[in-house]
């Protein structure tokens, strides 16, 4: 399920350093601290268990805040300035989660977005909340990123590990997509499933190149665009409530039906 804000503020709007995922994470974990103290608790420390990996994930993604306009870059100071009304979509399928959210937002009307520099303090006024349900099933659907995925694998050279993304014309890019829904669901479920044959997650329409995210000292490549979905049933609303790929939790992979034209 996805809980939509809708934020207004200054009439200059809001300015922004380029890498903000840090920030808009850190509102995320200080509502739910705000709501549930013990769910922001296990949600930061924890996560919730693989059995079979025993890895923990964070079953939440975000967007990128979504402004009126498109956003006005300043390169020389590394800044974006955002126009309000200014949107940002939180989705996971955790009850829990997004309850304690939504709460948090109606008792408190506002969020504070905390990051280095001279504006390192806007808060933002709340000015509409929605709890939306995961889209009804389709067997095929184009989708577009609200915030960029990334795929990696961890790979090996001279003896060193390092990590390397994957671009979604790379073959296994739409296979380790599956596999990553797959461990969602089986996380969530406790049950087994595979995607099949007939399942793809393929890009319909990307960006030229791939959008770099500082978040705190790591470099995260990740590509937003278009891209057609087919997936069983079951992992279809694990794509929308947990997010595409990788690092969910920190602001990748978060999608939408999408609803221009291809």
């Amino acid at each position: 399920m996805q809980l939509r804000i809708r934020f207004v503020g200054k009439e200059q709007g809001l300015v922004v350093p380029l890498h903000y995922n840090k920030a808009l994470q850190g509102i995320i974990y200080h509502k739910i601290n705000e709501s549930d103290p013990l769910l922001a608790t296990y949600l930061h420390d924890k996560g919730t268990k693989d059995p079979e990996t025993v890895r923990r994930l964070k079953l939440f993604t975000f967007s990128r805040l979504l402004p009126a306009r498109k956003p006005k870059i300043d390169p020389e100071k590394k800044v974006l300035t955002l126009e309000f009304p200014i949107t940002w979509i939180i989705a996971s399928p955790l009850p829990d989660f997004v309850v304690a959210l939504y709460n948090a937002f109606v008792k408190d009307g506002s969020a504070t977005l905390r990051t280095k520099g001279p504006d390192g303090e806007n808060t933002m006024r709340v000015s509409s909340l929605w709890v939306y349900p995961d889209p009804k099933f389709t067997s095929r659907v184009l989708v577009e990123t609200l915030s960029p995925i990334t795929v990696y694998r961890t790979e090996e050279k001279d003896g060193q590990k390092f990590t390397r993304y994957l671009s979604p014309s790379d073959p296994d890019f739409s296979r380790l997509l599956l596999e990553n829904l797959c461990r969602k669901y089986r996380t969530l479920t406790g049950a087994r499933i595979s995607a099949g044959n007939g399942s793809y997650i393929k890009p319909v329409r990307t960006s030229e190149r791939e959008t770099i995210v500082y978040y705190e000292d790591t470099v995260i490549k990740a590509w937003s665009g278009v891209f057609e979905l087919s997936v069983p049933e079951e992992l279809f609303s694990v794509a929308f409530s947990c997010g595409l790929g990788a690092k969910n939790s920190q602001g990748f992979g978060c999608i939408a039906v999408w609803r221009g034209s291809a």
